[in-house]
C-alpha cells in the first residue's frame, strides 16, 4: 500500500468518528477492567484501533465502489459474527476489532440518516423498496444489539 492510499484512508475518517471511537474503546476498557488494566486491556484497544480503519482500508485497497460493507446484507451477517465473537472468543483483540467495526457501521448509518433522512443506499442489495419507517426501526434494532454486545463483553 502506497503513502497516498494511507493518506486517503486517514482523510476519509471524520475526526468526530475517530474521537467517538476512541472514547468508546477507552470507556469500554475502563468498564471491563476498571482500575486493574491487564494485557487484555491493551489488546482490546489495539484491536479497536485496527477496527476503526479496517473497512476503510478494505474499501481503498480493493477499490470498492459502492462499498459492499455499507449494506444491510453485510450488516446482518456481521451482527451474527460479532455476537459470536464477543460471546465466545475470549480474545480481547478480536472483541475490540468487532466492536469497533460495529461502531463504525453504526456511525456510517447514523451519519447518512442525519444527512439524507433515509438509509436507502444500504438496501440496494435488497429486492424491492424498504419503507423509511422500517429502515429506522432496523437502525434502532442494530444499535440496541450493539449496546447488548458491549454489555456482554463488559460483564
Amino acid at each position: 500500500m502506497d503513502l497516498e492510499k494511507v493518506k486517503e484512508i486517514i482523510r476519509r475518517k471524520p475526526p468526530f468518528f475517530l474521537f467517538l471511537s476512541l472514547g468508546y474503546l477507552i470507556l469500554t476498557a475502563f468498564l471491563k477492567w476498571t482500575i486493574h488494566p491487564s494485557a487484555g486491556t491493551l489488546l482490546f484497544i489495539v484491536g479497536g484501533l485496527i477496527g476503526v480503519y479496517f473497512l476503510d482500508v478494505a474499501e481503498v485497497f480493493f477499490h470498492l465502489t459502492p462499498s459492499p460493507f455499507r449494506s444491510v446484507v453485510f450488516e446482518a451477517a456481521f451482527v451474527i459474527v460479532s455476537l459470536f465473537v464477543v460471546t465466545s472468543s475470549g480474545s480481547a483483540i478480536t472483541s475490540g476489532l468487532v466492536l469497533s467495526l460495529y461502531l463504525s457501521l453504526s456511525l456510517w448509518q447514523i451519519g447518512q440518516w442525519q444527512i439524507q433522512h433515509n438509509l436507502t443506499d444500504w438496501y440496494r442489495m435488497v429486492n424491492g423498496t424498504v419503507p423509511i419507517e422500517v429502515q429506522w426501526w432496523i437502525l434502532v434494532g442494530t444499535l440496541v444489539i450493539f449496546l447488548v454486545e458491549t454489555l456482554l463483553f463488559v460483564f
